[in-house]
């Protein structure tokens, strides 16, 4: 290293004489033992170098003052305590020489025998001052390289005599090794703090007690400035080690993150100023590093994990205090331009997470790169930890650990869409293929990841297919689009959930008003869109980069590449240039029954935690967490459309949890649906069509519909829309429907969706917010777009300005004309057994949602289970508009739910101007207990009831004004039968505990029955059988006079005299002899379990008692219990089981 140095010196360097003062008596001094000749420092001594050094005139002389010269003979390599050792070349001068010019040699271990001992020349100048020498030096050209001295004659380095010359002794303690640093280790004082401390070991015998020892604590190799263990520490007598506390360290910002070490010079108690050279000890890092220092991120790849580790541990100054409430907060700042997300934005490091083995504490997040959807490149982004202020830990006050830098490298994205009859664009084709049969077909699907999204098709022009409905699923989502139940020429749109878990965090289900705009977001990114024709879907995906070369399906492998768009789920690739590409369409058919629509997927199992992602924007201090903050989607962005995500995750949570629906608005859809033919002969049209239908005239129709979009011209003028594929699209399929114009309304939503995706995607259609310069996205393709094509209106900024006499959100609906109701979207008679028939929903057309949308009511009564349409009375009530398709009328409490009557109907109208109401539909309400009702209001008695006095009562009820009075359909179910009911005492009770009525066993049994528990305050009690309250001590039915029948339980019914002993469930006296034992068959005959069911008073609860054999609940204060309908005072009447009376606390 030295040879490459001095071999590239130009030694022409020359010292001009000063000659303006006499250099014997103006010098400077060398007074370093280490230049000796005689010394050869060890692996662990510093060594000299004169990089640095003045040039001047200097007097060398050794430790006592006595004057030293340079040698003239070639020193050995590392003598002198340096490398390269620099001797005089030549003889001194005399004094009568004055000042001499002269050269040094420096002696640099070299092979070349020929440069031996003077490899390079430095000029100086010596001058003889009678008793010593000076010399005029300048400075080396590198280290290790130092001026010697002759001290040949001298005492060696290290040690001493009065004269300097032999015979020497020891001049201070000599170490054999460098001291050694030790620690952090942490110790607790005697109030009971802990402290943690560093040891500076010092390797000297405890046996010699006339040593001392000079310590200076280092800080990245340099004393600091405002540590007082910086300053120079004394340590005497036997102690060989010296402490440096963490209070010795404050600031922290002085002093962490840096190499913490101690030097150590070594002197005799009797010539204390008599040191060695200092020798420092090994370092250690104290402070907080973050591992790696540099990260990559990438918006198609997994999360990356960075750690905050720290090399000392944190550790509150209070007494005693908990290892786990004893931390530090380092809140992470990711910026505000939403490029990288962090699962958590404060990182609590704490005392407990110290590990003494390895000497560290760590914690970490993980870093995920955000899938914008915006083609914007490489960027780079700090992760900067912003400067900390625990409360008890005072050496990290206002510290600040390190950045860490990350590299968000951008992964593309793309969008799927299948329109019209249908043709589909896929990931990476720019022209569309179409299909044409019915049925159910997997649009896209991904490898990597549980989303799939299937298509059902139908046959909407007599001709060609289209879709009908959607289902889309991510994770443990399951949502769907159908339309495929309804009628193709009045085609209404059902959303629902079809998965039994509450939606993921992220997952948002969206409409616009007129619902003829469905949008699913998925917490990944993915965003689908939903356009409703009259008789057809469109259907537009977006996915995210984390599907980059992942995806299969209709839309092909998203990878760039078109090549292998068709290619099947077996692998086989079709040629790219079939327009009806039927073998590969047909290769992605769902098998029947085994669709999204048909059947739920195997559960994905949950991970251990959910994946949490947060932005963390501190200088706005915005700190916004959820799953779909992985993503920002600036089409989710842009969407203006209404969020009814609760409403339909409320549904799907009441479908699974209860057979008793609380309200009137779901219902399964139950239908056949045409699977199509796979065999069927491929479609094929020609020009002119049959109706006479030009390509020309098509061309132009299309082309016209795509030009009444309000941002044609702008989106056209972005060089990014290919507008003759679109056209191209709506071409054909006018050729194949012959003409049909419906097909026209796809052009203007396909163009906007289109043309929204592409100008989102790039960065250079943003603008930048002068204020705080986030990205403003292109009003043109957001704000001022429409969310549906008007119809017949115009759009203006972003809302349809409608043509005279049209209204609606679309301009669809003709003002001139009353609504149409094509009848109730559920064409059934409503049981209040199982709903609240309170609300009804009606099929219609030509609907708008005004300020004066209402219902009108007709009183309709039935008489011998026939409707009674002359008279009754009308009443108004509240509309609420749903959808374009559907509207929902407000009902009010019916003599039926009063109890009055079993059955009543009305005949239910709409309006939406107060002028204009459309044709009666009839909404019949019944109850089951008593009748059987058709949507026709054609009612019949059930055989298990009895209809006495125009009031329903079921089999085993009571007369309410007399008790002998019961209602026996076997005997009759017009009128009461006339029983005698024997008064029994209620049972003993004492405080809080029950007595239970002995049980007489006259009647054998076969085996005995387990004796059941009862939870919530009820006492142990043997019930053999649900129905039966005792096995004797009653009147029989069949022979009053005698008393030694069964007791029944409300709802029970005695059996015949070979099973006397027993009771069964009125209605069904066949199963008599059959023995039903709690908790096998429930708590009771009404009561499946004490708890596990919604609350009908408050549906958010699932603390309630399950009812079966249609039992009603028993309300708040007795929710662990139900009983027959219709018979409330039976609540509370069995505390031996049931218990008292439940206050508001959750039954758990």
């Amino acid at each position: 290293m030295a040879l490459n140095r001095y071999t590239a010196l130009v030694v022409a360097i020359w010292c001009s004489v000063e000659v303006y003062a006499d250099p014997c008596k103006s010098y400077m001094t060398l007074q370093d033992p280490e230049r000796s000749t005689n010394y050869h420092p060890g692996p662990l001594d510093p060594l000299l170098c004169d990089r640095t050094l003045k040039t001047g005139w200097y007097r060398m002389i050794d430790a006592n003052g006595t004057p030293l010269r340079m040698p003239e003979k070639c020193p050995d390599h590392f003598s002198c305590g340096t490398h390269v050792p620099v001797w005089f070349k030549g003889r001194h001068p005399t004094v009568a020489d004055g000042v001499v010019s002269a050269e040094a040699c420096g002696n640099v271990p070299v092979p070349d025998q020929n440069q031996k001992c003077c490899l390079f020349k430095i000029p100086i100048a010596v001058k003889n001052c009678g008793s010593f020498y000076v010399y005029n030096l300048t400075s080396t050209a590198s280290c290790s390289v130092a001026y010697c001295t002759d001290d040949s004659q001298g005492c060696p380095v290290g040690m001493y005599s009065p004269t300097g010359k032999p015979p020497c002794q020891p001049a201070y303690p000599s170490l054999k090794t460098a001291p050694t640093l030790s620690g952090p280790e942490i110790v607790k004082n005697a109030q009971g703090v802990e402290e943690f401390r560093f040891g500076c070991n010092i390797p000297y015998t405890t046996t010699d007690k006339n040593v001392g020892f000079e310590i200076e604590w280092l800080f990245d190799h340099k004393p600091s400035p405002v540590s007082p263990m910086s300053r120079p520490q004394q340590v005497t007598g036997t102690t060989r080690v010296h402490y440096m506390k963490d209070i010795d360290m404050i600031p922290g910002k002085d002093h962490l993150n840096k190499d913490v070490s101690c030097r150590v010079k070594t002197y005799f108690l009797n010539a204390p100023n008599r040191k060695s050279p200092a020798i420092e000890s090994n370092h250690y890092f104290a402070g907080i590093k973050t591992d790696p220092s540099k990260v990559q991120v990438n918006e198609g790849r997994k999360e990356v994990e960075v750690k905050l580790i720290s090399t000392i541990p944190i550790l509150c100054k209070v007494p005693n205090a908990h290892p786990d409430k004893c931390l530090a907060d380092f809140n992470l700042d990711l910026g505000k331009d939403n490029e990288v997300v962090a699962e958590e934005c404060s990182l609590q490091m704490k005392r407990s997470h110290w590990d003494p083995k390895t000497k560290q504490a760590a914690v970490s997040t993980k870093l995920l790169a955000v899938r914008d959807f915006v083609t914007d490149g490489t960027k780079q982004v700090s992760a900067v930890f912003k400067k900390i202020s625990p409360i008890h830990t005072p050496l990290f006050h206002q510290y600040q650990p390190p950045s860490i830098q990350i590299t968000s490298i951008n992964t593309d994205t793309d969008s799927c869409k299948c329109t019209g009859d249908p043709h589909c664009t896929a990931f990476d084709r720019k022209k569309y293929f179409h299909f044409y049969e019915a049925g159910e077909y997997v649009m896209a699907k991904s490898n990597v990841r549980p989303f799939e999204v299937h298509v059902r098709t139908w046959y909407c022009n007599g001709r060609a297919s289209c879709i009908c409905g959607l289902s889309a699923r991510e994770g443990n989502d399951v949502i769907v689009v159908d339309a495929c139940h309804s009628d193709v020429n009045h085609m209404r749109v059902k959303t629902y959930v079809k998965s039994p878990y509450q939606l993921a965090n992220g997952t948002q289900i969206k409409r616009d008003v007129a619902g003829k705009v469905i949008e699913i977001f998925f917490p990944s990114g993915t965003a689908i869109k939903v356009d409703v024709q009259s008789k057809y879907l469109d259907a537009t995906m977006t996915v995210p980069s984390d599907d980059y070369a992942h995806t299969s399906g209709l839309c092909g492998i998203f990878n760039k590449y078109s090549g292998d768009d068709f290619t099947s789920p077996n692998g086989l690739t079709y040629s790219q240039y079939i327009s009806v590409p039927r073998q590969f369409t047909e290769s992605w058919r769902v098998p029947r029954g085994q669709s999204l629509f048909d059947r739920l997927p195997p559960k994905d199992p949950e991970p251990p935690k959910k994946p949490m992602y947060c932005q963390c924007n501190r200088q706005e201090k915005k700190i916004d967490c959820g799953p779909e903050k992985r993503q920002n989607n600036p089409i989710r962005r842009a969407s203006r459309t209404i969020d009814i995500t609760s409403s339909l995750n409320r549904g799907s949570r009441l479908r699974r949890t209860t057979t008793f629906i609380d309200t009137d608005t779901d219902g399964d859809l139950q239908y056949n649906f045409d699977y199509g033919d796979p065999n069927s002969p491929t479609l094929t049209a020609t020009w002119p069509t049959k109706s006479g239908l030009t390509e020309a005239v098509a061309l132009k129709m299309c082309t016209d519909a795509a030009k009444s979009s309000s941002a044609y011209t702008q989106c056209l003028a972005t060089g990014k829309i290919d507008v003759n594929e679109i056209v191209g699209g709506c071409v054909d399929d006018m050729k194949i429907s012959d003409g049909d114009t419906e097909f026209l309304s796809s052009v203007v939503s396909a163009f906007e969706n289109t043309c929204q995706e592409k100008v989102l995607k790039d960065p250079n259609s943003y603008t930048k917010n002068a204020t705080d310069g986030t990205l403003i996205m292109p009003a043109f393709v957001t704000a001022d777009l429409c969310t549906t094509p008007c119809q017949h209106g115009r759009c203006s900024n972003g809302a349809c300005v409608c043509n005279n006499n049209w209204v609606g959100e679309d301009c669809s609906v003709d003002a001139t004309k009353p609504p149409q109701a094509l009848g109730l979207t559920r064409p059934e008679a409503c049981d209040i057994r199982k709903r609240p028939c309170r609300l009804t929903f009606l099929d219609i057309e030509n609907i708008a949602d005004t300020s004066k949308l209402k219902c009108r009511l007709k009183d309709l009564t039935i008489v011998n289970g026939k409707v009674n349409t002359i008279g009754g009375n009308v009443a108004y009530s509240k509309a609420d508009f749903q959808n374009y398709a559907e509207v929902s009328c407000e009902i009010p409490e019916s003599p039926a739910h009063k109890g009055t009557v079993a059955s009543h109907a009305y005949h239910v109208s709409v309006t939406f101007d107060n002028n204009r109401w459309s044709n009666d539909v009839m909404f019949v309400i019944y109850d089951s207990l008593c009748q059987n009702c058709t949507e026709k209001g054609v009612c019949t008695i059930n055989a298990n009831s009895c209809h006495i006095n125009g009031k329903c009562y079921s089999a085993g009820d009571h007369d309410p004004t007399d008790t002998n009075n019961v209602c026996l359909p076997a005997i009759s179910a017009t009128k009461w039968t006339q029983v005698s009911v024997p008064t029994q005492p209620p049972p003993k009770t004492t405080n809080s505990t029950t007595t239970p009525r002995p049980i007489t066993t006259t009647a054998p049994k076969a085996t005995p029955f387990p004796l059941h528990w009862a939870k919530y305050g009820g006492e142990n009690k043997m019930r053999w059988d649900i129905w039966t309250k005792a096995e004797t001590g009653c009147s029989c039915y069949f022979d009053q006079s005698k008393r030694d029948c069964a007791c029944c339980e409300l709802g029970g019914c005695q059996c015949p005299t070979s099973s006397k002993y027993h009771c069964v469930k009125c209605g069904e006296e066949f199963t008599c002899g059959t023995v039903k034992p709690s908790t096998d068959y429930g708590i009771d005959g009404w009561t499946a379990t004490f708890t596990g069911c919604p609350c009908v008073w408050d549906t958010k609860r699932a603390d309630c008692a399950c009812c079966q054999n249609l039992g009603c609940p028993c309300g708040k204060t007795h929710r662990n219990q139900c009983t027959q309908c219709g018979h409330p005072a039976a609540c509370g009447t069995k505390p031996e089981i049931f218990g008292p009376p439940l206050n508001d606390a959750i039954i758990g």
